[in-house]
């Protein structure tokens, strides 16, 4: 099942969706739509799962570009010049070629960019106005570190000013107990205490990080990856899981 944000079915000029985790080939931790490589699941699957995807956004395989995640804040723009870079090859069941990062951004018709998670945050963003898009992957380091922030500025300085943003499934606040490295770097406005037990609101810091940077234009999904079990885990499934897809292109534009 693919999830919409309202926001973003409002702009003609885009398609997008929030994957859970069923209608894919894989089996055990990973069943059944695992995007993820080198996390144990059988190659094979994971190629056969990223042509379902890009069945479902109506692409070829090939025009999937999805980056190796690192929790950090580097943003990757693809474009005419330096896609092949980007694309996912495999070489002895490893891979072999992939960028590196956690945002990415193109201007490109016809191409699905795409985050993977499993409790962390994806975002997608579009402008209403100027033919960009991008994809965020924002886990608690991220969200309190400057990946979102670099990615608007840096949409800013591409020419976008009506930017759109919708925040995908993740773990919500009721599920993210944390403890003194967490704690230690949030704001503590995000911070909640319910029976001597600490959560963090990670949803809400995205968007009002988004907020903050002018976007005025925001809708977070809400649901609870850990509590909802159509969707991968990394807490509820002790890391022992495969990752879901979430991604967004811009149509092509026919003269």
């Amino acid at each position: 099942m693919i999830i919409r944000s309202e926001i973003l079915l409002n702009v003609s000029t885009v398609t997008h969706g929030f994957c859970d985790r069923h209608g894919g080939r894989s089996v055990g931790h990973y069943k059944s739509l695992n995007i993820g490589v080198n996390r144990g699941d059988y190659i094979e699957m994971v190629l056969k799962n990223r042509e379902i995807i890009a069945k479902m956004f109506g692409v070829p395989a090939p025009y999937i570009v999805s980056l190796h995640q690192r929790h950090g804040d580097t943003v990757q723009i693809v474009h005419a010049g330096n896609i092949e870079s980007y694309r996912l090859m495999f070489l002895d069941n490893h891979v072999q070629s992939c960028g590196s990062g956690d945002a990415i951004i193109t201007n490109l018709s016809g191409v699905l960019i795409g985050v993977q998670t499993a409790d962390c945050a994806p975002i997608l963003l579009c402008d209403e106005k100027v033919r960009f898009v991008s994809a965020i992957h924002a886990g608690w380091r991220g969200t309190v570190g400057n990946v979102i922030e670099n990615t608007v500025s840096t949409l800013t300085k591409l020419g976008c000013k009506n930017i759109c943003a919708a925040i995908g499934p993740c773990i919500q606040k009721q599920s993210f107990e944390v403890g003194d490295e967490i704690i230690s770097v949030v704001d503590k406005n995000y911070i909640s205490e319910i029976d001597d037990k600490k959560y963090f609101d990670m949803p809400m810091m995205i968007h009002d990080k988004l907020v903050a940077l002018g976007i005025k234009k925001i809708e977070s999904i809400g649901i609870d990856t850990v509590s909802d079990e159509n969707f991968f885990s990394h807490r509820r499934q002790n890391g022992q899981c495969g990752v879901q897809f979430s991604g967004i292109l811009l149509k092509k534009v026919y003269s």
